[in-house]
């Protein structure tokens, strides 16, 4: 039977404004792949416009054409009504208002804030005009971030400070027309509804806004309109206020994935299943206190807390990218030494980290060297490669895990951000790991994506492996985790082995330290 969604749901939406941009009939392709296919998208005054659609979709070719980075085929843009122009360069694009704050930043880590923000301003790094320019930058940074100094290296920041900066430095080019691509991704609720709290400021300014996220209630708390793509083409373009949240995720997948994604989940609770991974007065000065945990085979233990709780700090303790000052783990019972990550690997565990570009992956490789990485001792125990071998391994998982493209040789860089997650599971799964530490795991992936890695973890629980599980996103939490503990300030300071009634109302309020206060 054919699916009513094949069909362009268009319907018409009251513009707030005059029209700022509108993209005509643009086409973009990469090596006889069609990224886009004859793609229309508009945006007005005073308008939040959210651009949604699964990875691969062609989100981010589109705002590449858009922002100057790659020349369209073919198509039109116009700015303003004034006709089509053509946008060379990124450059180009700032000079006709169009800004874009990255999903990751791209910023200089031996300057400080300020001039980051008004970075290409040479007078920006003139010792005798610098505090006109911090005063701007401190004026920017108010509404958004105002603890943060301007004096500070950028190269010091977190992940989430990192995004604040590069969207200060966006409105400080003064652009009309600004494009958000997950920009909460990294982002405390607090953060975050600060950033919304701007962003509405700049749509009553009469500013453009196309807000990029994977997040199905952001968009629906920030947004006036929503285009979703799929395979290159516009499937709806319809009013945020006319579009049920389960149509929304049908399109995005041009599958019933709505049934799946509500389907309730009884959690394991196989508490009862050997010991794993124990923590004993697990210590690093200035970030970790004595944190205690234990998590058993067949368990999936969430991590919860506000960015900069120190459970990412934790992970990597465990995994030997960072020293502990104190304490003691525990594999299977025993005592384990850890002094650099190929300890933890000899004893079986994982990490799947935050950043997989930058700490897990060489973008610039194919899938099958990057499947190799963790498993060189097996594929070259005399100093040899066995390429024969790796092949047949890469292909077996690249089937196993319905990695797409289904192909060994794809650079690691074009696949999509759950196929790059698929990539490194795949590879520790190879090296033989039972301890899966994993990092904010569906962190950039879109909404069908996230549901085929939640059931590859909940696999890995079903066949005996541990699961650490760090994720900022309460409702994964709660869909995912046997028990929960809750970090803040460097400390576990909740551990909720029951989980039938938690929420994340009450979670929220054990990561702020409010439930003292209950």
């Amino acid at each position: 039977m054919r699916d009513s969604l094949q069909s362009v749901q268009i319907s018409k939406v009251d513009s707030p404004g005059k029209l700022l941009l509108q993209l005509k009939g643009i086409v973009k392709g990469f090596a006889g792949v069609q990224a886009l296919k004859g793609v229309d998208f508009d945006l007005c005054e005073g308008e939040i416009h959210a651009l949604m659609g699964e990875n691969g979709a062609g989100k981010s070719t589109l705002m590449k054409v858009m922002f100057g980075v790659q020349p369209p085929d073919s198509g039109t843009i116009e700015i303003d009504g004034h006709g089509k122009v053509d946008i060379d360069d990124p450059r180009h694009a700032l000079a006709l208002g169009i800004g874009l704050v990255s999903q990751e930043p791209s910023l200089v880590p031996q300057l400080d804030v300020a001039q980051n923000i008004f970075l290409g301003q040479t007078e920006a790094l003139s010792i005798v005009k610098r505090a006109r320019f911090q005063a701007k930058a401190r004026e920017i940074l108010k509404p958004l971030a105002p603890q943060l100094s301007v004096t500070t290296r950028v190269g010091s920041l977190g992940m989430a400070e990192l995004q604040i900066v590069e969207i200060a430095r966006t409105l400080a080019r003064g652009a009309r027309i600004i494009g958000f691509d997950e920009p909460t991704s990294s982002l405390t609720p607090a953060e975050r509804d600060g950033l919304f709290s701007l962003i509405r400021q700049l749509k009553n300014s009469g500013k453009g806004i196309i807000y990029i996220s994977h997040r199905i209630p952001e968009v629906y708390a920030i947004s006036d309109r929503i285009t979703v793509l799929r395979d290159g083409q516009v499937v709806a373009n319809r009013a945020t206020s006319e579009v049920d949240p389960d149509e929304l995720i049908n399109m995005i997948a041009g599958r019933r994935l709505a049934e799946e994604l509500h389907r309730p989940v009884k959690p394991s609770a196989r508490r009862d299943g050997p010991e794993a991974l124990r923590l004993e007065g697990v210590s690093r000065a200035g970030k970790l206190h004595a944190i205690d945990l234990t998590v058993h085979a067949g368990e999936i233990f969430g991590l919860a807390g506000l960015v900069g709780s120190g459970r990412t700090e934790l992970v990597r303790c465990i995994f030997g990218a960072d020293r502990k000052d104190g304490g003691t783990i525990y594999v299977n019972g025993k005592p384990l030494e850890v002094q650099q990550p190929s300890d933890a690997k000899a004893a079986g565990i994982a990490l799947i980290p935050e950043d997989r570009r930058k700490q897990a992956l060489v973008p610039v490789m194919d899938v099958e060297r990057n499947f190799g990485l963790a498993n060189y001792g097996q594929y070259a125990p005399s100093g040899f490669l066995r390429l024969k071998q790796r092949r047949q391994d890469t292909e077996r998982y690249i089937e196993e895990m319905a990695i797409r493209p289904d192909r060994a040789g794809v650079r690691v860089r074009n696949l999509s951000g759950g196929n790059q997650q698929k990539v490194i599971i795949a590879r520790w799964l190879q090296s033989g790991a039972r301890i899966f530490l994993f990092d904010e795991p569906t962190r950039g992936i879109d909404v069908g994506a996230k549901f085929e890695i939640h059931e590859l973890m909940r696999r890995l629980a079903k066949e005996g492996c541990a699961l650490l599980v760090i994720s900022s996103e309460m409702p994964e939490i709660l869909a995912l985790c046997d028990r929960v503990g809750v970090m803040r300030g460097g400390r576990l300071v909740q551990t909720i082995d029951d989980c039938s009634g938690l929420t994340e109302d009450l979670l929220m309020k054990y990561a702020s330290g409010e439930v003292a206060r209950l």
